[in-house]
């Protein structure tokens, strides 16, 4: 056995350019099976993140503009199983005495100084499911989120903070047909909204959060604008709206419902073509290495017949002679995982982030942080890497294993 391998490590380092030829495939074999494999892992966390964190809901809303949801409608669906969280919104437009909007000049925007003036205000539940916040138009830059405990508090824009001087515990006073509410500033937020402003009022940087019922005061009703919920798992949610729309004593004429299906669907559609691409270029990495790695290794062992003449007519048996090719083998397999570790592991982790942020930046769900792939997802590669290696022997040194040795040396001759 030793003898086996002390020629193999000397046939490896005579014949450096040979050696370097068969690494250099090697090394790109293993390096595409890591780099498909941690990438594939890196699309499964992802659509694990995808199908914990995203929030499948739906809204209702009056289909008229100026319309209300009827509070005891949207306490019947909060009540509903499997209904995670919900979020009551009241919507209005309100003056801010002693303080100064933000020109909708900076946006384009011309306005009639008729309307110009009020800021829109938005009573929230919980200010972090608007979907300003969960469509990641809007984010927290100061402060925090407003919840259903607080009272009389609010969000204001960082642009409106900054204009106004406004900081995190200032007071805020709001006024609306002769009522007054007096907010304190819970935190800022940054951001522009998902459609162009028309009014400054539009303006996201004069956009008002406040807590449900300030918004309430001002507007001197408890009807609603809209009324979202969340379903537990983004595979209840058909279920969730069906027997929201059977709801008895609902007015389904003048109310409509509207899921956000069709964006995590988008996002798992997405991974899983990823996915899909990925299993095709796994197998399609192994079967291109398997035949050129294949025929190289043809022309290797033609290359070596006058040496397996030799060995055969010095009593060396086939077995020990493709033992040794075996071995040869094996020792350039073990240089190139090497390198092939290197290069794959900082490849893939380029290629997984690149991925991972395109699609939650596109889809606008939030970002999942790539972790370094298990090393059974490296183990799995260097397995098939390994059983290419070996098919591509098998295949090179078959006709040698059909053939007697008188047969080998008769061809010497």
């Amino acid at each position: 056995m030793m003898t086996i391998i002390k020629r193999a490590w000397t046939a490896v380092t005579r014949k450096r350019r040979r050696s370097l030829t068969i690494a250099l495939i090697m090394t790109l074999i293993f390096t595409l099976l890591i780099g498909t494999l941690t990438v594939q892992q890196t699309m499964a966390q992802l659509k694990q993140s995808v199908e914990r964190n995203i929030r499948a809901g739906f809204s209702i809303a009056n289909k008229q503009p100026s319309g209300e949801v009827p509070m005891e409608m949207a306490r019947q669906v909060q009540h509903l199983d499997k209904v995670k969280a919900h979020n009551f919104q009241t919507e209005t437009a309100a003056g801010l005495p002693g303080k100064q909007l933000v020109d909708a000049a900076g946006s384009g925007v011309q306005l009639d100084a008729g309307i110009a003036g009020e800021a829109k205000v938005t009573g929230a539940t919980q200010s972090d499911l608007l979907s300003e916040f969960t469509g990641r138009f809007y984010q927290l830059e100061q402060g925090r989120h407003l919840t259903e405990r607080d009272q009389n508090a609010a969000l204001i824009h960082k642009t409106f903070a900054e204009k106004n001087g406004i900081k995190p515990g200032d007071k805020l006073d709001i006024t609306k047909d002769g009522r007054r509410v007096t907010v304190t500033v819970a935190g800022i937020f940054s951001g522009k909204g998902e459609k162009p402003a028309v009014l400054q009022s539009d303006m996201a940087e004069n956009h008002l959060i406040t807590n449900l019922a300030a918004a309430q005061q001002l507007t001197s009703s408890q009807q609603l604008t809209r009324a979202t919920y969340f379903a537990e798992h983004p595979h209840q949610l058909k279920s969730l709206t069906d027997r929201t729309k059977s709801l008895p004593h609902v007015d389904w004429q003048k109310l409509s419902l509207t899921d956000n299906g069709a964006v995590f669907a988008g996002v798992l559609q997405n991974i899983a073509g990823i996915q899909n691409m990925l299993t095709v270029a796994t197998i399609g990495a192994a079967a291109a290495g398997l035949a050129v790695l294949s025929l190289v290794l043809v022309f290797w062992v033609r290359g070596r017949l006058h040496e397996i003449g030799i060995l055969l007519s010095i009593g060396t048996s086939k077995r020990q002679i493709i033992g040794q090719f075996l071995a040869e083998l094996a020792i350039i397999a073990a240089v190139s995982s090497v390198f092939a570790l290197a290069i794959g592991s900082v490849a893939s982790s380029q290629i997984s982030t690149a991925l991972t942020a395109q699609t939650s930046h596109s889809q606008r769900v939030e970002t999942t942080v790539v972790h370094a792939a298990p090393p059974a997802t490296y183990l799995q590669a260097f397995t098939f890497g390994y059983v290419v290696v070996l098919l591509s022997a098998i295949a090179a040194t078959a006709p040698i294993m059909r053939q007697s040795p008188k047969q080998i040396l008769t061809t010497l001759s």
